[in-house]
């Protein structure tokens, strides 16, 4: 990603013409995680379903999560099955957010609720902690990098939540997102993402950020390319947005090539 500071807030408009140096992750937290709303439980439980059955199933497995922002949800989901834990994420921001997250010994309420949610959906056979945060700071790093630069075939799993359709307003360079993230996996490793739907865009601080408007066919399309067990499933859709730019998503499963 380039970042610049001008807004493009046109329709089409590429990666690069966003703010993203001056995201502010704990508005976003605030706004998109600040009350926890059943979808947020639904996403979990779906992306716990998908990393339980990653293959090897009896080995832990080095985990990737693409995108991560202001989120500690993708770790939750991916702790149970990881070895090592990888946040890829492009804004300094949410860098600086996420190490600083991780270096409380205390959970906000919201991880309280939402590692709730991450425990029940593993069962109780897997003897998870009642705090997670001190063995997510020995297991994770943190990395900043762009979505477009991962390296290939580095890790045997990887998840995505919200992020090649939120970074750009143009179909090649979501394609070219979706790409990268695929081919980070090793080949035969699980590829688990949430994607926004039927969204215009969201607004962060009063700063707008773009969404890609996507269809469970259009991303199946995509990574077909570069996966196979392809699966997109419409989940949690309503008429109305409940958050700004979203109004439910759209999970997608696949093995890596």
């Amino acid at each position: 990603m380039v970042d610049n500071d001008e807004t493009g807030g046109a329709s089409g408009a590429g990666n690069a013409d966003y703010q993203w140096a001056k995201f502010d992750s704990e508005a976003y937290f605030q706004h998109y995680y600040g009350e926890p709303h059943p979808d947020d439980d639904l996403v979990i439980r779906v992306a716990v379903e998908a990393l339980k059955g990653a293959l090897p199933t009896d080995e832990k497995l080095d985990i990737v999560d693409v995108g991560t922002g202001p989120n500690l949800i993708p770790f939750f989901c991916a702790l149970p099955r990881a070895r090592r834990l990888t946040a890829w994420e492009y804004a300094e921001t949410n860098v600086a957010w996420l190490k600083e997250e991780l270096s409380r010994d205390a959970m906000r309420p919201q991880w309280q609720h939402f590692w709730g949610v991450t425990r029940d959906a593993y069962g109780p056979e897997w003897q998870l902690p009642d705090n997670p945060i001190p063995a997510l700071r020995e297991m994770c790093v943190v990395t900043q990098g762009s979505i477009f630069d991962l390296p290939r075939q580095s890790w045997d799993a990887a998840t995505m939540f919200f992020c090649a359709e939120s970074i750009t307003g143009r179909q090649d360079e979501f394609e070219a997102a979706c790409a990268a993230y695929a081919r980070s996996v090793r080949k035969g490793g699980t590829l688990a993402a949430a994607f926004l739907v039927r969204s215009e865009g969201y607004v962060v601080a009063d700063r707008p950020f773009p969404v890609l408007k996507l269809s469970p066919e259009t991303i199946e399309g995509v990574f077909r390319h570069h996966a196979s067990n392809v699966r997109a499933e419409l989940i949690g859709i309503v008429d109305r947005e409940i958050r700004s730019g979203y109004s439910g998503f759209i999970f997608l499963t696949g093995t890596a090539d």
